[in-house]
Formats: structure tokens, C-alpha cells, sequence
């Protein structure tokens, strides 16, 4: 029978893989979003990718010319090997793949779904539309704590930089192990907050919102439905396969397991309309939409209308709260270089 003691080196040791894992995992999640998504390139080559398919619907010649003017950027070096990829018999799901760090979300279960309705034309004028209208709020939102974490980081260089001129090497070496101790500590929170757990709960709590819940609802349900209003259009798949492939467009992971209970309530022999009211944050006007739309036989028409009326409540929305990221990039940036400077003049007194 082991003992305390036996034990006890076992669990410090276990303990120690599990920070390490979560730092990694941090560090990883906050350099994919210092990087960030090109949203603009997406979105060109989205539309070019639509109009290749509703006037040539050749899928290999289509990638070669739209992947040709974004070849420079990160997501067009993924892409080097797309149309070889289709050339070998691979999927475009597949041929896009590799650059799937550099891809929102929603990107690849789009394209998938596209493919099997055998509406690509659609999807990317859809994804066009939907990145063209995410990127300039989702780009100002990015700087809204990327611009201070970089004056921040600066300030720490700079602070040591002036005590190694200043000539206390003991004192640079101190400073140097506790900014470094800082900024693991950044790392390993932005870990925790992404495992799936606590990121469940905050995914849930912005659902919740005021303002931002109702923006994050809208967002999901305009990708959601209008997944489903294709696929049900083709109506080849089961109907919780359908549900389920939408839901991966479907970011917000709270949203996501929602969407998911009703594919759930599907396999028990439920009702679309039944399977819809499993899921809480749908409006009562959406309920009542899907549940006519079910008695009428115009499932497909009734999806398709949630998600244009989510997708036009969604840019406006978007557009209304640009000046006010913008603004509040402004703030955090000067913020941020008084805290800085502050910090800065103290360690020089």
C-alpha cells in the first residue's frame, strides 16, 4: 500500500505536465490571436471562388485562379497544394485544410456543407458576405487589446534595458525573472480560459448579454440556419446529420451544444419544431417561424428567412458598434502608455 510520501512527488509531478500543458496551450492561443485572421483575403477570395463556380463550376480551375492573387499571404502558402489536393480526388474540404489555424471556425464546416448540398456557388457568396461584414469590427476589436499588450511588453523591455544602462545587472537580472514570471502567468490564465470547461461557462455567460449576447445569437443563427435551409434543400442526409454539421459553423460554444440538443431531441422521434425548443436562447418569433414552416412543408424557405433576418440584424449591429471599437481602441491605447510611462518613471526614482 503506497503512502503520502509515495504519492506525493507523483501529483507535484503531475501537476507541474498539467501547468505545462495549459501554459503551452496558452502561449499557443495567444499567439493564434496576435496573428489573427485575415478576413480581408477570405473575403476576396470567397467572392472570386463564387463567381468561378456559378460561371465556370470547374472546382480545380476555379482554386487555381483565385488562389493565384492571395499566394503571398499565410492562408495562400497553406494553399500551395489545394489544387493538386483535387487533382489527386481529395475534397475542397480537404484541399483547404491545411490552412485551418489560419481559418475562422466556421470556414471549413461552410465549405463541407457546401459541397454536399452541391451549392458552392451559394456558400462562398455567403462567406463573402459574412467575413466582408466580421472583419472590420472583429479587426478593431483585436486592437482593442493586442495595441496595449504590445505598449505593455515594450514597457517591460524598457524597463529592463534602463537598468542594465543604468549599471544594476542584479537588479535587471530580478526584473528580467519577474516580468518573464508575468507574462507565463498571461499565458497560463488565456489556457484556462480556453479548455472547454470554463470556456463553456464563458461562452454562456456572453450569450446572457444585454448587447453582445443578442449580437453572438444572431451570428450563430444566421450561420446555423442557413447551413440547414441548404442541406434540407438537398434533403440526402438525416436530419440530425444536418444539425450537426451546422452547429460546427457555430463558434460560441455554449450556442453550439444548444443547436446540438436538438439533434438529440431528433433521434428520440421529435418534431423539427419540437427539437427547436430544446434550444433556450431562440426567440419565440424563430420557434414560431420553424413550427409553421414544418406544418407548411417550407422548411427550407423558413430557414433560409431566420438567417437573413439574423444576417441583417447582424450588420447592422456591426456597423452601429465600429465607431465605438474604434474609439475604445483609442482609450486603451492611451491607457495603456500613461500606465507604462508611469511604471517606467517609478522604476527610475
Amino acid at each position: 500500500m503506497s503512502t503520502t510520501s509515495d504519492r506525493t512527488p507523483n501529483g507535484y509531478a503531475e501537476l507541474f505536465a498539467w501547468l505545462l500543458h495549459v501554459g503551452k496551450k496558452g502561449a499557443r492561443g495567444l499567439y493564434l490571436c496576435v496573428r489573427g485572421t485575415d478576413y480581408q483575403s477570405l473575403a476576396d477570395f470567397s467572392r472570386n471562388f463564387s463567381v468561378c463556380m456559378k460561371s465556370v463550376a470547374d472546382v480545380e480551375k476555379g482554386l487555381e485562379l483565385c488562389i493565384r492573387p492571395i499566394r503571398r499571404t499565410r492562408i495562400g502558402r497553406c494553399w500551395a497544394t489545394a489544387v493538386e489536393t483535387v487533382q489527386q480526388g481529395g475534397t475542397l474540404t480537404e484541399a483547404l485544410s491545411p490552412a485551418r489555424e489560419s481559418l475562422p471556425g466556421f470556414y471549413l464546416p461552410l465549405v463541407q456543407a457546401g459541397e454536399q448540398s452541391g451549392r458552392l456557388a451559394e456558400v462562398f457568396q455567403f462567406l463573402h458576405d459574412h467575413c466582408k461584414a466580421l472583419c472590420e469590427p472583429l479587426t478593431n476589436l483585436r486592437r482593442t487589446w493586442l495595441f496595449p499588450l504590445a505598449i505593455f511588453f515594450a514597457g517591460s523591455v524598457l524597463r529592463i534595458l534602463l537598468c542594465l544602462l543604468s549599471g544594476n545587472l542584479i537588479e535587471a537580472i530580478q526584473l528580467t525573472f519577474s516580468e518573464t514570471l508575468g507574462w507565463a502567468l498571461t499565458a497560463l490564465i488565456l489556457g484556462l480560459v480556453m479548455l472547454s470547461p470554463i470556456r463553456y461557462s464563458i461562452d454562456k455567460i456572453r450569450l446572457s448579454l444585454p448587447f453582445v449576447g443578442t449580437l453572438e445569437r444572431e451570428i450563430a443563427m444566421h450561420r446555423f440556419f442557413r447551413v440547414m435551409s441548404m442541406m434540407y434543400a438537398v434533403g440526402e442526409h438525416r436530419v440530425e446529420s444536418m444539425i450537426r454539421l451546422a452547429a460546427e459553423t457555430v463558434t460560441n460554444h455554449a450556442a453550439r451544444t444548444e443547436l446540438e440538443k436538438a439533434a438529440i431531441a431528433i433521434e428520440n422521434h421529435q418534431t423539427m419544431a419540437e427539437a427547436f425548443q430544446k434550444v433556450w436562447f431562440l426567440s419565440a418569433q424563430t420557434q414560431t417561424t420553424i413550427t409553421t414552416a414544418e406544418h407548411s412543408g417550407t422548411l427550407e424557405r423558413g430557414f433560409q428567412q431566420i438567417s437573413d433576418e439574423a444576417g441583417t440584424s447582424m450588420v447592422m449591429k456591426l456597423r452601429w458598434i465600429q465607431p465605438i471599437l474604434f474609439r475604445l481602441v483609442i482609450l486603451m491605447v492611451a491607457i495603456s502608455i500613461l500606465s507604462t510611462l508611469l511604471k517606467v518613471a517609478l522604476g527610475l526614482i
